[in-house]
């Protein structure tokens, strides 16, 4: 999932909107079995228990109109997911690209930190269609126009100019921002309003399938996506692999603006904000009528707007009190320190698959094919961490089945962090354990100059991305515990502003690595970046089990007290 999270994202965790349908495991492995809990629904769809309540039915409100949205959706996740995948990718074997790559991978959080809300709130105050229409349409021109100015950048490059220095590089910051800030947009209106509106908010059945829909649809656009991208790339270079990415683009647009009017004309009831919004018509075949007529509905709404409107500051003071009420409500809340944990894991920029990682993957001689490769297992390992986090829900309860995910995925980049310690530090022309120390050569062995190289890449960089690939089962099943704990605990008058402060926080921690690899923008920091990572991981394993090992009350008493609101 594309939403700020959540992902895992790094630019590539995952977000928090993925696994938001309501299921309803309960806490211990015996009341699990019992099946008193309810309906319990995972990322796959299967259910247990005694079955949903009568009004909690299993049939969608706008079932047509629902399978228009997945298809939609199929079209703006793989746009999206094969330019994430080839920018940094493409960048990686521009001469300078490691700088534009952690510029761009700090640029772009950062500005859905900052203009995020208020592109919230004007989707929340026109018609649906045509608030999600425009963020989709920004998104891929943004990509499109990115494309271009990628290939003239590498020519540019090629010629001997440095990246940093060409305008082309800050038309590229811009439409990095513009295009990450729609994408983020879009994804949410998806994942948390049109489920809701087509699907029907106390279906709670069909909302968990939808967005077990909505989740295979990320993961397998992400795996196709990469795999694709880095065989054409590998087979033509810059210029054939940018000139594949625009035109989907392009094509993507017609697409999705045909599926959102099939929506409205499915379903107009839904697309309403309970008002009629001006461009409430735009998805109707337009004539002269219906644009005076918007333009009449625009008038009145100005004319009503000047009517409310308020003095600046008071307006800004306004702002400031919803803001720190936001703040207010997320750190009250008992699951706090689950939220944090989650936060935490956002720190890790560098052992997760994003730019930064591609960067060092490219320097040990991954090419494009291998690189897909990684990409793929990466998407295959988040899926099967969807299996691993349900089934450890099961048998363990939530609480321990979070300390066992934190676990496997500290464990396995622990070992990465060791492989890459011993023999990864040192410079890549110098192969593995480059550094030469004494030490170091004891440690390596006799043999250490003569690694095996399948594919033509050093056996330990395998191994490393290896283990990074795993770690992603752990991350996952984290991430259905921590959302779990959100729907149980928290109640319904406090989960908006509770989730968008602990996204504010994800979006910080991002900005804030990615900052220090944009400072730097050396590859000689990597080491800093990869210690620095893996210290955020064993301090969310650290704070997730030092809480848990006595919250069970409390958060039993915060279900039941979220339950009776």
């Amino acid at each position: 999932m594309r939403a700020i999270s959540t992902a895992p994202c790094s630019l590539e965790q995952p977000g928090h909107g993925q696994l938001a349908g309501l299921t309803h495991h309960l806490y211990s492995p015996a009341a699990a079995s019992s099946g008193g809990g309810g309906a319990a629904a995972d990322a796959g769809g299967s259910s247990r228990g005694s079955g949903p309540p009568p009004e909690a039915g299993s049939r969608a409100l706008h079932p047509a109109a629902l399978n228009s949205l997945y298809s939609m959706y199929f079209c703006a996740c793989f746009v999206e997911r094969t330019w994430r995948f080839g920018l940094p990718l493409v960048l990686a074997f521009i001469p300078g690209g490691f700088q534009a790559i952690a510029c761009l991978g700090f640029v772009a959080p950062l500005a859905c930190t900052l203009a995020g809300p208020a592109v919230g709130r004007m989707l929340d105050s026109v018609y649906r269609p045509l608030g999600l229409g425009a963020m989709l349409v920004v998104q891929d021109v943004s990509i499109l126009l990115s494309c271009v100015a990628l290939v003239a950048l590498g020519a540019g490059a090629a010629a001997g100019a440095p990246v940093a220095s060409s305008p082309l590089f800050g038309l590229m910051v811009v439409l990095a921002m513009a295009e990450k800030l729609a994408s983020i947009s879009s994804e949410l209106a998806i994942e948390r309003d049109w489920v809701t509106q087509l699907a029907g908010k106390q279906n709670v059945l069909t909302l968990a399938r939808s967005n077990a829909y909505l989740r295979r649809t990320d993961l397998c656009t992400e795996l196709v996506g990469a795999l694709v991208f880095g065989w054409i790339y590998s087979w033509g270079g810059l210029a054939a692999s940018m000139a594949f990415t625009g035109v989907v683009a392009a094509a993507a647009v017609p697409l999705q603006l045909l599926f959102i009017r099939r929506i409205a004309e499915l379903a107009p009831s839904a697309m309403l904000h309970g008002r009629q919004e001006p461009g409430a018509g735009w998805a109707r075949v337009p004539n002269w009528r219906s644009f005076v007529e918007n333009a009449r509905l625009r008038k009145v709404h100005a004319a009503e707007a000047a009517a409310k409107r308020q003095p600046l500051l008071v307006r800004a003071r306004e702002q400031v009190a919803h803001a720190l009420d936001g703040w207010k409500s997320y750190f009250r809340q008992p699951i706090l320190p689950s939220s944090l944990t989650f936060v935490l894991l956002f720190f890790n920029v560098v052992l997760s698959p994003g730019g930064l990682i591609t960067a060092f993957l490219t320097l040990w001689g991954f090419d494009g094919r291998a690189m897909a490769v990684f990409r793929g297992g990466c998407a295959t390992c988040g899926f099967l961490g969807t299996l691993v986090g349900k089934r450890l829900i099961q048998t363990l309860g939530l609480l321990r089945a979070g300390a066992a995910a934190l676990l496997i995925h500290a464990c396995l980049l622990g070992a990465a962090t060791v492989l890459y310690c011993t023999l990864l530090s040192g410079p890549p022309e110098l192969g593995p354990g480059g550094l030469g120390g004494g030490a170091r050569q004891l440690l390596m062995g006799a043999g250490a100059a003569n690694w095996p190289a399948p594919g033509g890449v050093a056996l330990p960089v395998v191994i490393f991305a290896a283990l990074v690939v795993m770690s992603r089962i752990g991350v996952w099943s984290y991430d259905m515990v921590n959302s779990q704990l959100f729907q149980q605990t928290v109640a319904p008058r406090e989960i908006a502003s509770a989730s968008s402060a602990e996204m504010a926080l994800c979006s910080f921690s991002e900005v804030f690595m990615l900052g220090i690899a944009a400072v730097t923008a050396n590859p000689r920091s990597f080491p800093m970046l990869v210690y620095a990572s893996f210290s955020a991981i064993l301090a969310a394993n650290l704070l997730f089990r030092t809480w848990a090992r006595g919250a069970q009350p409390s958060v039993d008493l915060a279900i039941a007290n979220a339950a009776a609101t």
